[in-house]
């Protein structure tokens, strides 16, 4: 009887998991990681045309620390926002948003430049960015980037046009590549693209991928930039 009982308690738990139930950290978290994360910031979908400032605070609330936002007006944006009581740190910098019995909704893992990815399975891609690092004025519009690019070596001609289309795929964008590319955009064969941390990633049939990360310019350049660079830019 022990060993069957320990078999469902192993099969709850896993389907537990497995329904995004995740439980967050056990143990009191620590005082010095919570008043490094409570800050201003700015949810937002992958698209940014849906935002909701709110802030972190370390006021205590329920299974964790309380969250300040518009309720009303948020939670037509992020309809996940109505399964959430509190905010707790996490694992590695981690900020984690759960529900009232401390089963996490979302968990938003630390970027770069104080903005934080949550993927939420079966729903979307969202950000979370510290208002204290970030401008999200400055931040790329991913309704900025649609249209057609050049790509090109440093200093040369153009060797391949793309359009990045509105036409969603999932949970990305359709990529058009016009007639005459070089070999080597053609061996590759950007399908879709999608803006990923401030940049912009194209990905292939195959699942490679293709990063390219914003200039001052206001041109794009491939990351890394070995073995060979490249650029995106929009046709003149």
């Amino acid at each position: 009887m022990r060993l069957v009982a320990g078999i469902l308690l192993a099969l709850s738990a896993i389907a537990s998991q497995a329904a995004g139930q995740t439980p967050a950290p056990a143990g009191k978290p620590d005082p010095a990681e919570v008043r490094a994360l409570a800050a201003n910031y700015e949810l937002a979908n992958a698209d940014g045309n849906r935002k909701c400032p709110m802030t972190l605070e370390t006021r205590h609330a329920g299974p964790g620390f309380a969250l300040a936002y518009n309720r009303s007006q948020c939670s037509q944006l992020f309809g996940f926002l109505g399964e959430v009581a509190a905010w707790l740190p996490g694992i590695a910098g981690a900020i984690l948003f759960v529900r009232s019995n401390g089963r996490t909704v979302a968990e938003f893992t630390e970027g770069v430049g104080g903005v934080y990815e949550a993927i939420r399975e079966g729903d979307a891609v969202y950000f979370l960015a510290n208002l204290q690092f970030v401008d999200p004025s400055e931040r790329p519009q991913i309704t900025d980037l649609f249209g057609d690019w050049n790509l090109s070596r440093p200093g040369a001609a153009p060797i391949c046009r793309i359009t990045l289309s509105d036409e969603a795929t999932g949970e990305m964008f359709v990529v058009r590549m016009q007639p005459g590319c070089d070999a080597t955009v053609a061996r590759f064969e950007p399908v879709s693209w999608r803006l990923d941390r401030d940049d912009v990633v194209l990905l292939s049939p195959r699942g490679d991928v293709m990063r390219f990360g914003r200039q001052e310019g206001g041109g794009w350049a491939k990351v890394p930039e070995t073995p060979r660079p490249l650029l995106m830019t929009r046709p003149e």
